[in-house]
């Protein structure tokens, strides 16, 4: 059981979570449809497990969906704690849809809006202008509608890659086992265990991956984690998703590159703020403020303006106007736009910072 506290003002309710029943099961399936983000980052539901693989005994509760880079993506959904072994069966069924063609899924995709149940999702679609017909969804057309994004970035990135995320209000250590042993042998498989909440009549749900645990590049360490997820600001449960939900798609990319760039220096993320975060070297920090959709500025903690640009011109990166914001007077800012690439000499950079 999980507790999370609502109200306004000095008056505020504990609530406790409550398990789901097979009705609230159905219930959580048909929001994640319409709303996947649920789970813990941009994803669009293209279909029910049965859809793609006809001969599935049981896929109640498993959904398909592509992510942000046009991968596939199944999802199964589990009420209570999840005790079984991983089953081989799940694994068979996404290497299945990995055989398929993005015409082939196209026309899978407009069978499962066919259903009058997906009359929501069907027509929020067309209001956002996907291409479709009678026979298929031009699956292109709706991840850039989707994501903001150009359908030329996904005419040969879909179906790619394959993953596996199976959600459940716990897991036991059995379980935890399973998937961590498929994670270390190259399987992209994530278990996220969810949170349901009855709060003034109305349903609210959080999810968090629990394995493989996050690395520190993901996630900020366990100490500066004591309170439970539920209790705290959105920016604080969601992450890394609620900075990437504010930035436009290729600014989000920029800031998953300067993830990935100073991972081998960074002690820690630290992302309890709203409209920054900081990534934690052993020796200096970066602070990146994403108050802007349309670019990063990445502050260099505790120093001054002339020092940064000393610094910046040892890697031959004096080109960049270095500049402080009010309120932010102790980080000298330097400007990350959507069109910028994090390559090597950024890397190289931003690490020297860290652990100098």
């Amino acid at each position: 059981m999980a507790t999370i506290y609502t109200g306004t003002g000095k008056l505020f309710q504990q609530v406790d979570s409550v398990s789901l029943d097979e009705d609230s099961l159905k219930e959580m399936r048909r929001r994640i449809k319409l709303q996947p983000h649920f789970l813990g980052e941009p994803l669009v539901v293209i279909g029910e497990q049965q859809d793609f693989i006809p001969s599935t005994a049981d896929s109640e509760g498993s959904l398909v969906a592509l992510d942000v880079k046009g991968n596939t993506v199944l999802i199964t959904l589990c009420s209570g704690v999840s005790e079984a072994e991983i089953s081989l069966q799940i694994i068979r069924d996404a290497a299945h849809i990995g055989t398929l063609h993005a015409q082939d899924l196209g026309k899978i995709t407009r069978q499962f809006l066919s259903r009058s149940q997906n009359d929501s999702l069907l027509r929020s679609w067309q209001e956002k202008g996907v291409e479709m017909n009678e026979e298929a969804v031009e699956l292109a057309s709706l991840l850039a509608a989707v994501f903001e994004r150009d359908a030329e970035d996904y005419a040969s990135a879909i179906n790619r890659n394959q993953r596996i995320i199976i959600a459940a209000e716990g897991f036991n250590s059995s379980m935890v086992e399973s998937i961590d042993w498929l994670v270390r042998h190259g399987v992209a498989i994530v278990g996220l265990r969810y949170r349901r909440f009855l709060v003034g009549g109305q349903e609210i749900y959080f999810a968090e991956q629990v394995v493989p645990t996050s690395d520190p590049a993901e996630d900020a360490t366990t100490r500066e984690r004591t309170n439970a997820p539920e209790a705290l600001e959105p920016w604080l449960t969601k992450g890394k998703i609620y900075h990437t939900e504010r930035l436009a798609p290729n600014v989000a990319a920029r800031m998953e590159e300067l993830l990935v760039g100073t991972r081998k220096a960074t002690f820690s993320v630290n992302w309890s703020h709203k409209y920054y975060f900081w990534i934690r070297g052993e020796k200096r920090n970066l602070r990146v403020r994403t108050y802007h959709r349309d670019r990063l500025e990445l502050g260099f903690y505790n120093t001054s303006p002339a020092a940064v640009t000393e610094f910046l011109s040892s890697f031959g990166m004096d080109h960049l106007e270095v500049y402080t914001i009010g309120g932010y007077q102790d980080s000298p800012f330097i400007t990350i736009g959507g069109d910028m690439m994090i390559d090597a000499k950024w890397q190289d950079m931003l690490c020297a910072w860290l652990s100098a």
